[in-house]
């Protein structure tokens, strides 16, 4: 897999989701079975965090991803998903998520 290329096209799926995402950070690495995965961390304003918004806001986001991107199909890894609210990524101030 060519790590440049994936992750241009992680950057252009974020710019198209603007602003119902901060960032979109990707780790490749393995599952829990041991297969190929992306486990992505997506960063997401407070207000889309909020009750009755983040549903259909990670619905639209994985539906970019997976149709943009095709992480199985074109790259061959398994697609997981984390999400985090900007001030709770405050609060943790984790790297991974920078």
């Amino acid at each position: 897999m060519q790590r440049t290329q994936f992750a241009a096209a992680v950057a252009e799926v974020e710019r198209q989701l603007i602003p119902d995402v901060l960032r979109i950070r990707f780790t490749l690495d393995e599952d829990w079975t041991g297969d190929p995965a992306v486990h992505f961390r997506i960063l997401l304003p407070d207000d889309v965090v909020e009750f009755g918004k983040i549903l259909p806001a990670t619905r639209k986001i994985q539906e970019a991803i997976e149709g943009n991107i095709e992480p199985f199909e074109q790259w061959g890894v398994w697609p997981y998903y984390d999400y985090r609210g900007a001030s709770e990524q405050a609060e943790f101030n984790e790297p991974a998520w920078a």
